[in-house]
């Protein structure tokens, strides 16, 4: 499988995860997996990052788990900044997960945020914050993309 395939691979069920929080037309619009992260994820070894896969369910869970507050701004028209598409990339410590956001309308866009037990949907600020996924792994993991 080519890397513009593991891409839209990624993208279509990430779609399917948010399809019950967004209508499909903001989802084909506004939802984009950043390539350089699904170009180099796979080609890691950090024992902190998902597998593809494993990111996928980890999302599919943690939205889930913190969708009662954005279910309830959505339907009275209340949206926050905060109510994007965020995809789980991995864990550290017990409770500090990674999240890639993958909302084309937020100036979040291919940032990646630590929150510590917590998720945007629920109203709480991230620890930490990188530019994108290059800058995630030289800060946090000492390794530099080609």
């Amino acid at each position: 499988m080519t890397q513009e395939e593991i891409n839209k691979e990624v993208t279509e069920r990430l779609k399917q995860i948010y399809s019950a929080y967004f209508d499909s037309e903001y989802l084909d619009q506004n939802l984009e997996v950043p390539r350089i992260y699904t170009d180099n994820v796979q080609k890691l070894d950090v024992g902190d990052l998902y597998s593809l896969s494993r990111a996928l369910s980890n999302t599919k869970s943690w939205t889930a788990m913190f969708d009662d507050e954005f279910l309830e701004r959505r339907d009275t028209n209340q949206l926050t900044k905060n109510d994007k598409i965020f995809l789980v990339i991995g864990e550290w410590g017990s409770h500090h997960e990674f999240l890639l956001c993958c909302d084309k309308s937020s100036e979040d866009f291919a940032k990646i945020f630590d929150f510590n037990d917590a998720h945007p949907w629920c109203g709480h600020h991230n620890e930490v914050e990188w530019a994108d996924f290059r800058e995630f792994l030289k800060e946090d993991f000492k390794i530099d993309l080609e």
